[in-house]
């Protein structure tokens, strides 16, 4: 049975994996687009786990860090089987979210987690007493906290399709997501999706309302003003007629002449 000092080189990453060497390679010394340090050494500085072996000619990881990565990024469930694959066409996502790799005592808090109803209740009931405890939905095999893709994420927040849940992102209707993993791509944690969600219906409203009202009569009623009836409006109207008045038109010349 391997353990978790077990030191994994590049083939036997991949055969972990279930991906090609030349994918475990790029793994290790993949430059990134968003910056920061390649896939497999970003999660051995998130858990904290020192790599020297990765320096070799003959790179290897502790094992514990390949796993991390691997479940991190959608290849490893928590009891470390492979993991089931999204169905249908469209960049590849993992069918269920991963666990960050991440100790959950890196957000912050040394409170425990709410890992069943029981617990978040006792949150609800202290959390006016205590404003700063924060309350992580985590998996209960490991203790590490949850990333929803999108393809998880629509469903939590309400949306009828990932397709209408990446348009309101693409115009800026969603929240940010809560970081960007190891292979570049977006997620959330579940408690901001829910505290999203709560707010949607009154963002909805504000947005179908239509816009503010310009004032207010004496008696409370509201009003509009039309374009004539702004200053601005009016004293750019002004000025269109007295320039039109200054120049004669085509027909005024020819008439002259």
């Amino acid at each position: 049975m391997a353990r978790k000092d077990d030191l994994l080189t590049l083939q036997e990453i991949a055969n972990l994996a279930g991906v090609g060497k030349q994918t475990a390679a790029k793994w290790h010394h993949m430059a990134r687009k968003t910056g920061g340090e390649p896939p497999l050494r970003l999660v051995a500085k998130a858990m904290g786990v020192e790599i020297p072996e990765a320096n070799d000619h003959s790179p290897r990881y502790p094992r514990r860090v390949v796993v991390g990565f691997l479940q991190a990024v959608g290849y490893l469930n928590a009891d470390e089987s492979p993991t089931e694959r999204r169905e249908g066409r469209g960049k590849w996502a993992p069918a269920r979210p991963t666990i960050d790799p991440r100790p959950i005592e890196q957000f912050d808090t040394d409170q425990p987690e709410a890992e069943d109803s029981d617990a978040e209740e006792r949150d609800a009931q202290t959390s006016a007493t205590e404003p700063t405890r924060k309350s992580f939905h985590v998996d209960r095999s490991t203790g590490r906290r949850l990333r929803y893709y999108n393809a998880h994420a629509w469903k939590i927040v309400g949306f009828g399709s990932e397709n209408s849940f990446t348009t309101s992102r693409t115009r800026g209707r969603f929240v940010d997501p809560d970081g960007i993993d190891e292979l570049e791509r977006p997620y959330w944690f579940r408690e901001t999706l829910e505290q999203w969600a709560e707010g949607a219906e009154d963002r909805k409203a504000a947005r179908f309302a239509g816009p503010e009202p310009d004032g207010f009569t004496a008696e409370g009623q509201p009003f509009r003003l039309l374009p004539g009836d702004n200053y601005y409006a009016k004293k750019a109207a002004g000025q269109a007629d007295r320039a039109g008045k200054g120049k004669p038109s085509k027909q005024e010349g020819r008439e002259a002449t």
